[in-house]
């Protein structure tokens, strides 16, 4: 059973955001699937080491990428997003 992620956790004093690219090559897709399923397992492992730091993770797919790893249907309200910068 899914556990839904922490969205709405207290701000901590330290983050770290991680973009990254998926390579569009066949073996990718179940690359970032393993990766994605091993997550929770890894922040817990991780967090266990200090309790008071609140560690939370969440992991977010752009429209591009979820067409690629997971297909249809998609979520409703997924879209592209303009590029800032």
């Amino acid at each position: 059973m899914a556990l839904p992620q922490p969205v709405t956790e207290p701000i901590t004093r330290d983050a770290i955001f991680l973009v990254v690219t998926v390579n569009r090559a066949a073996d990718s897709r179940d690359v970032v699937r393993t990766l994605c399923g091993g997550l929770a397992g890894l922040v817990r492992a991780v967090a266990a080491r200090d309790h008071e730091g609140r560690l939370s993770c969440v992991t977010a797919f752009g429209s591009e990428a979820w067409d690629f790893l997971f297909g249809s249907p998609r979520p409703a309200e997924l879209r592209v997003l303009p590029e800032i910068g």
